[in-house]
């Protein structure tokens, strides 16, 4: 008999735990209320969205990539917008398609580019860009995050996607790209940039 209540008294204790932590609809809520409850419950906190016109299409803010033109196939990433500042880093020629540095702010003569872990500065008239935005797709893959980072090929081996970059929240990736095995992939002249799907939202025009 003191099994029986014992057991009893446990199951009354978990129906009481379990009924503290489950969110119901409210009394006299019909069926669609209860549906949005259980939404609430599943999705916690419910997906920023964004419309075509507050995202920013100035020039510095679309995802561009930076890689030398010169004829020995790389130029100085310098301190300064000048040919006597000192040398932070190398943007090389494009390799696969793709160049090593990524377009922080154009402007007349020099252009600021990350390359690696340095931000400098870059001749215009040894570089040129890629993109993957040019305003004529049908919809537009924006930065979800604060920084996205954004993966490159492996070279090396079969394991996970090296990183390539981060931009900021709200840059502009791309209009022209694919969805495959869990990743938004940007195609180059030869390979591909892969963003992850939680990282980035689609805005359809």
């Amino acid at each position: 008999m003191k099994r029986i209540c014992i057991v009893a008294m446990m199951m009354g204790i978990v129906c009481l735990i379990s009924c503290n932590h489950t969110k119901t609809a409210p009394e006299g809520a019909d069926d669609s209320t209860a549906v949005a409850v259980a939404n609430v419950v599943q999705n916690e906190v419910p997906e920023e969205s964004l419309t075509v016109s507050e995202i920013n299409t100035n020039d510095d803010n679309i995802f561009t990539v930076v890689y030398a033109i010169s004829d020995d196939g790389f130029v100085n990433v310098r301190e300064t917008p000048s040919a006597k500042a000192a040398i932070l880093d190398t943007l090389w020629m494009a390799f696969h398609g793709l160049g090593n540095g990524v377009l922080v702010e154009g402007q007349e003569g020099w252009s600021k580019v990350s390359v690696g872990e340095h931000v400098g500065w870059v001749n215009n008239r040894y570089i040129d860009y890629q993109r993957w935005y040019d305003g004529e797709g049908d919809s537009i893959l924006v930065a979800a995050k604060d920084p996205t980072p954004l993966y490159g090929e492996n070279y090396v081996d079969d394991g996970d996607y090296p990183l390539f970059t981060t931009v900021k929240k709200g840059t502009i990736l791309a209009d022209h790209f694919i969805i495959h095995n869990g990743y938004y992939n940007l195609l180059t002249g030869h390979d591909y940039i892969f963003i992850k799907l939680e990282d980035a939202q689609i805005v359809v025009k």
